[in-house]
C-alpha cells in the first residue's frame, strides 16, 4: 500500500491558524517589548589617543618608549599593550568612583588601533551617553597618566645609575642623553599623547527600539508559519509506534 500523500501548506492553510498565528506574533512582540523596558541601551563614546614613535636610541632602549617602526600597526598595537593594564583599570575605577569596579571597567573599555593611523581609539559602553564620554575620557587620561609615572620612574632610575657608575671614572653620560632624560623624567613617555577627548554619543549601540519591535513580528510570524507547517504535516510519535489493528478471521487468526 502507498503511502498518503503529504498536503502541502497553502496560504489558506495558513489562514486556518490565525489565532495561533496571532497568539505566536503576540508572544514575541511582548518579550521584545519587556526586554527593551527592563535592559536600557547602551551608549558608546570614544577617545584617542595620539602614537608618536621617537628614533630609536641605543643609550636609552632600556626606558621602553615605543620608538620608530616600519609598520604603524606595529607601533600601536605595542601602545595598546602599555596602556591596557589592569594599573590603569584600577587607576579609572577608582578615579570614577562608586558604582564602577575594576571588574566592571575592564568589561566596558576596549582598546584598538584606529585603522592604520598612529592613534589608539578606547571604546567605552555604558548606560548614558553622559557616563560613556566619561568613561572613554576618563581611561584615556588615567591610561596615559598611569604610564607617564612609570616611564618618570624609569628614567630617574636610569640617570641615578649613569651617575653614580661615572662619579669614579672619568667617562660620563652625554650631555644629550642627560637633557633627554631630565625631560622625560619631567614630561614622561614621550611617544604617547592625549589626542581627542570622548564626545557625547548620539544614538546607542545596536538597532532602536522600533526596529527590534518590527523584528519581533517578523520573527513571530515566521514561527508561526513553522508551527502551521508542523501541525499541517506531523503525526503524533505514539500513532508511529503504535501496532496496526487486525480484525481475525472466522479461524480465529488475524490477517
Amino acid at each position: 500500500m502507498s503511502a498518503a500523500p503529504v498536503p502541502a501548506l497553502t496560504l489558506g492553510g495558513i489562514v486556518r491558524y490565525w489565532r495561533f498565528a496571532a497568539v505566536v506574533i503576540a508572544a514575541c512582540v511582548a518579550a521584545t517589548s519587556v526586554y527593551v523596558l527592563v535592559v536600557p541601551p547602551k551608549w558608546e563614546a570614544s577617545a584617542h589617543i595620539l602614537v608618536a614613535p621617537v628614533p630609536a636610541d641605543a643609550d636609552l632602549s632600556e626606558l621602553g618608549v615605543i620608538s620608530g617602526s616600519v609598520e604603524p600597526a606595529r607601533s600601536v598595537q605595542t601602545a595598546v599593550a602599555v596602556l591596557d593594564t589592569p594599573a590603569a583599570v584600577a587607576a579609572t575605577a577608582a578615579r570614577l568612583g562608586a558604582p564602577w569596579s575594576p571588574e566592571s571597567v575592564d568589561q566596558s573599555v576596549v582598546l584598538e588601533p584606529l585603522g592604520q593611523s598612529y592613534v589608539v581609539e578606547v571604546k567605552a559602553q555604558a548606560d548614558s551617553p553622559a557616563d560613556a564620554a566619561r568613561l572613554a575620557t576618563t581611561f584615556a587620561e588615567t591610561a596615559l597618566a598611569t604610564r607617564n609615572s612609570e616611564i618618570r620612574k624609569r628614567a630617574t632610575a636610569m640617570l641615578d645609575l649613569r651617575t653614580k657608575m661615572s662619579a669614579g671614572t672619568t667617562s660620563k653620560p652625554s650631555a644629550a642623553t642627560v637633557a633627554r632624560l631630565e625631560l622625560i623624567i619631567r614630561t614622561g613617555d614621550p611617544s604617547l599623547s592625549t589626542d581627542q577627548p570622548a564626545s557625547l554619543p548620539t544614538s546607542p549601540v545596536g538597532l532602536k527600539a522600533a526596529y527590534k519591535i518590527a523584528l519581533s513580528v517578523v520573527l513571530g510570524l515566521c514561527l508561526a508559519v513553522a508551527g502551521a507547517w508542523a501541525r499541517t504535516h506531523g503525526t503524533r510519535p505514539e500513532d508511529e509506534m503504535r501496532a496496526p489493528g487486525y480484525a481475525p478471521d472466522d479461524d480465529g487468526w488475524d490477517k
